[in-house]
């Protein structure tokens, strides 16, 4: 079992000291900084280099030993060469944590590996935990905390956490989602995982009653049998959601590389994952958008799927999205067919399902696109329903015509009913378009006010798909 006060210093330390500090352009000893620096990190912040001076208007110190205060956490941005003299001083000033952002070790050669062994049996003589090497550091914007690359400034808080074997493309992840009105509150890139792994933070979150929900990056699982015993036991109470990276031949080539994993057999951890109620994101790009999902909806407690869109043709390829999911697009019963008919659908227009409000001409009318959800929310004829259409293209300017503008707001005012729909019938409830937050408006002001509005057919019945498993894997489980 993992002593929790151990990790608490890489998430909510005191006092930071930047080994390695500068105000250099591309350094990450100007990114650590300004990351504590504009996060508004509320303790002390001690930069550290060879020539003393100010950095960032911070009195800068030759010696971390010259430092008269305390230190609870260090973060190293230093070249490998001198890490080992510099947990050696971190060890003398009684610093708990370090975090080692420096390359150049299991990653790169047998001589780097040899390295890495040797800082690790140092600090473990010390009774220094620590993260890395080869990371780009740990943040928890609920302590206003950023050790952390730059784009972690543009995050989003929220109560689910990460903790990744991977760095800089979590964080485009974690940009790209924070524009969707998503985010990240706690993060620890792992790297090398010398010393504290994903596991060790996977437990640390799981016992954090303030983290609804855990998203993981994986190459590898170093301590395999304690993993899964971990991962079955947070999985009782919040979602676990793992993209596993080093599934082909090519790719663990790369993951050697990149952080030294051995990235292992696909169809094993696939299995392991299965068996521990762990989600596995079929790709990178869904990872938060699911956990999200997960953490945000009401569970998917059935496969029936009821479809509400804008064009035939969408609701075709929905359809084949959700059933090769497997997800079925059930017909709707007789009597919910008469009551979309009486709320406004015309003869024309298909009830069946998917619900082909294009065809009506009906979509601009908010009181009728909010009694043909709650027709099919109520019918019993569903476990979930798909929105589909929401937002027209293009950004709102100045020039923008009055219709153009009371068009946007009738959308929005669609989105937040069936929103309340959603909460009302206890269904989860996706809503769906043809555009990112990029080109439409009315998509990019919904996801800023917590309406997810997702853009891809298959990312949409997949997410529906495995908020369904994992609703089997916690009514299946003893």
């Amino acid at each position: 079992m993992t002593d929790f006060s151990q990790l608490d210093v890489f998430q909510k330390p005191e006092s930071v000291a930047v080994i390695g500090a500068t105000e250099r352009t591309g350094a990450w000893g100007s990114f650590i900084m300004q990351g504590l620096l504009s996060g508004g990190f509320p303790g002390r912040i001690v930069p550290v280099n060879q020539r003393g001076g100010t950095v960032y208007g911070l009195r800068a110190y030759k010696d971390l030993r010259d430092y008269e205060g305390t230190v609870d956490l260090a973060v190293l941005t230093i070249p490998e060469v001198s890490v080992e003299a510099a947990i050696g001083a971190c060890a003398e000033k009684g610093v708990r944590g370090i975090t080692i952002v420096t390359a150049g070790f299991a990653e790169t050669s047998p001589e780097g590996a040899k390295k890495q062994t040797a800082i690790t049996a140092l600090a473990r003589s010390k009774g220094i935990r620590l993260v890395g090497p080869n990371v780009s550091g740990t943040f928890n914007l609920h302590a206003r905390f950023v050790a952390a690359a730059p784009r972690s400034r543009h995050l989003k808080i929220s109560p689910l956490a990460a903790t990744c074997q991977g760095g800089y493309a979590i964080y485009d992840l974690m940009a790209s989602a924070a524009a969707r009105g998503m985010g990240v509150g706690r993060f620890v890139h792992t790297g090398n995982e010398t010393d504290l792994t994903v596991t060790d933070f996977l437990e640390y979150y799981g016992q954090d009653p303030e983290v609804q929900g855990v998203a993981m990056y994986l190459e590898t699982i170093r301590d395999g049998r304690r993993f899964f015993e971990t991962a079955r036991r947070v999985t009782r109470v919040k979602p676990v959601v793992v993209y596993k990276g080093g599934r082909t031949p090519g790719s663990a080539r790369a993951a050697r590389s990149h952080t030294g994993a051995l990235a292992g057999s696909a169809a094993v951890f696939s299995g392991l994952f299965r068996q521990a109620g762990v989600v596995v994101s079929p790709t990178m790009e869904l990872l938060f958008p699911l956990a999200h999902a997960l953490i945000e909806r009401p569970p998917m407690k059935g496969r029936r799927v009821g479809i509400v869109t804008m064009g035939g043709s969408w609701g075709v390829a929905l359809a084949d999205s959700l059933e090769e999911a497997g997800l079925v697009v059930t017909e709707l019963g007789p009597r919910t067919q008469a009551r979309l008919r009486e709320v406004g659908m015309p003869e024309h227009a298909s009830t069946r399902n998917p619900v082909d409000i294009g065809a009506s001409g009906l979509y601009f009318d908010a009181g009728v696109m909010t009694g043909v959800g709650r027709a099919v929310l109520e019918s019993g004829d569903v476990d979930g329903l798909i929105l589909h259409g929401v937002g027209r293209p293009g950004l709102i300017g100045e020039d923008t015509p009055d219709p153009i503008r009371g068009i946007t707001e009738t959308e929005k005012e669609i989105v937040r009913a069936y929103a309340a729909m959603e909460k009302e019938f206890g269904l989860p409830v996706i809503v769906a378009g043809r555009y990112t937050p990029w080109e439409s408006q009315v998509v990019f002001d919904l996801n800023q006010e917590g309406y997810r509005i997702m853009d891809r057919l298959d990312e949409t019945a997949q997410t529906l798909a495995l908020m369904h498993q994992r609703w089997q894997d916690l009514n299946g489980r003893a």
